[in-house]
């Protein structure tokens, strides 16, 4: 139950994160865009939106605890997983898009927005921090070849 509990609370927590911002997002967007265009923008969201937008942030967060814990893939380079994670979730967001465009429904093309931020924010996060790692990773073999040619 513990190991079970240890894989499902992240995926909780990131998921509820993605949601949060893809509805406030929305909501951002929505006002911003309807003050501009002088549109009425009514704060309300359609519940499609809402599935979908909740669907796809719990398939996120699966893909990131899958391809960056380290309870499923444990021997992948950091890069590696970035790539695929990345290249999955196009695909995920092509089929947000792909599922929006069939709704019949007003300002899908705002929460497509709101979605494609959010992704787009999400795979900067994980390139940012494949830099970080590496910068880290030379650091640290610096410092230990000059503690070895120190020690020697």
């Amino acid at each position: 139950m513990k190991k079970l509990m240890d894989f499902v609370m992240p995926i909780k927590l990131i998921a509820g994160g993605i949601l949060f911002g893809i509805i406030g997002f929305y909501m951002v967007v929505g006002s911003l865009y309807a003050h501009f265009t002088e549109a009425e923008f009514e704060y309300s969201i359609p519940f499609a939106f809402i599935v979908q937008g909740a669907v796809l942030a719990v398939a996120v967060a699966l893909l990131w605890v899958i391809l960056f814990g380290d309870t499923v893939i444990k021997k992948w380079r950091f890069f590696k997983r970035a790539l695929v994670f990345n290249a999955l979730l196009v695909a995920l967001v092509a089929i947000c898009f792909v599922t929006s465009i069939v709704l019949p429904l007003g300002w899908a093309h705002l929460w497509l927005v709101g979605t494609v931020v959010i992704c787009l924010g999400i795979s900067i996060m994980s390139g940012l921090n494949e830099i970080y790692c590496r910068r880290t990773g030379q650091r640290y073999n610096e410092m230990l070849r000059i503690f070895k040619e120190k020690s020697d």
